[in-house]
């Protein structure tokens, strides 16, 4: 799908698809790529004299592969994180081609940015190519910022879970959270982890693209510095970056703790066995020997043999728990 974006007398137009758009070409000043078919790459690449780069070259990692200059265009890629109210988040490229009063955008995945930011353009009597670049980085750090304040809430909400509820349990003497709660726990923050990791990454890879583009030797035809207009978007990124970086170190306390309470509920398992292992082994000594094939024994023919040795084994055990009581071990 295409998208092209002309400057009228009243306004600012956009057309979808390629129809009557020989007689405009002039006053193009921004085309949307959207998963491109060949006819529409071909256009954008008659009108801009560039070769347009492909889905895999935008998925290239190093930096020169994202960041340079060709043919007096700036071709800039970045990447950011896309589908996040579904449940298979993803990582998608999106390309920005600067040339002349013209800005290309080629994408594969269809971006809520995007959306919003056409919606407010084409409620403004005029604009240019720079105007479009920083307005769509400033939508996208927008967007990115309102990602990143979910994970937060979903974190706070998953540490109230963890040791609010654990709280109010042992002052009612209720049980703690069983091990399936903590380990779904666990799984919970192992996704948000994964997707702020990823965010992170895309923060790197924007702010990169935004020192790039703000670069006024970055290419020697560059029409004018970027560097002024993009210092607020640059700082909001940065911000962006330190708090995904609180948020990152806000999960591994959280991994560590919830695995501190997997371990203590382990234990508490373990000390339950023990406690009854230690209770049951003195009894068994006495039973073991009564149980000798010896010809004389005590009270062993004497008619009340059976319960002093109930009453030895009996003994045998309390002295044990009484002694774990006076220790407070249980």
């Amino acid at each position: 799908m295409i998208r092209i974006y002309t400057q009228t007398e009243n306004g600012i137009s956009r057309t979808v698809g390629l129809e009557e758009q020989g007689e405009r070409r002039g006053d193009i000043f921004w085309i949307d790529l959207l998963t491109p078919d060949a006819e529409e790459l071909r256009f954008a690449e008659e009108l801009s004299a560039l070769e347009m780069p492909t889905k895999d070259e935008m998925r290239e990692i190093e930096a020169t592969s994202r960041l340079y200059c060709e043919d007096g265009a700036r071709f800039m890629t970045t990447t950011v994180l896309s589908r996040v109210e579904t449940d298979d988040p993803i990582i998608a490229e999106i390309t920005f081609i600067l040339k002349g009063r013209i800005i290309i955008t080629i994408r594969h995945t269809d971006s809520y940015s995007f959306r919003v930011f056409s919606h407010q353009l084409l409620r403004t009597p005029g604009t240019n190519r720079d105007l479009v670049f920083v307005g769509l980085l400033e939508t996208l750090v927008d967007r990115q910022a309102d990602v990143l304040e979910r994970f937060g809430t979903d974190l706070d909400a998953l540490s109230k879970k963890v040791f609010g509820t654990s709280r109010r349990r042992r002052k009612s003497n209720e049980e703690d959270p069983d091990t399936e709660d903590l380990r779904d726990a666990l799984e919970e923050l192992g996704r948000v982890g994964d997707l702020i990791t990823r965010q992170r990454d895309a923060l790197v890879n924007l702010l990169r693209l935004i020192t790039f583009a703000g670069n006024e030797d970055s290419c020697t035809d560059a029409r004018e510095s970027l560097y002024t207009a993009l210092r607020s978007v640059s700082r909001d990124v940065n911000s962006l970056a330190e708090y995904a970086s609180f948020l990152s170190n806000k999960i591994n306390f959280m991994l560590d703790a919830v695995l501190g309470l997997i371990n203590i509920e382990q234990n508490d398992i373990v000390k339950v066995f023990t406690i009854v292992s230690v209770l049951f082994l003195p009894p068994t000594l006495v039973a073991s020997m009564y149980g000798m094939n010896f010809d004389w024994m005590p009270f062993l023919h004497s008619p009340y043999g059976f319960w002093i040795a109930l009453f030895c084994m009996f003994m045998a055990a309390s002295l044990p728990l009484i002694i774990f009581r006076l220790k407070r071990y249980i």
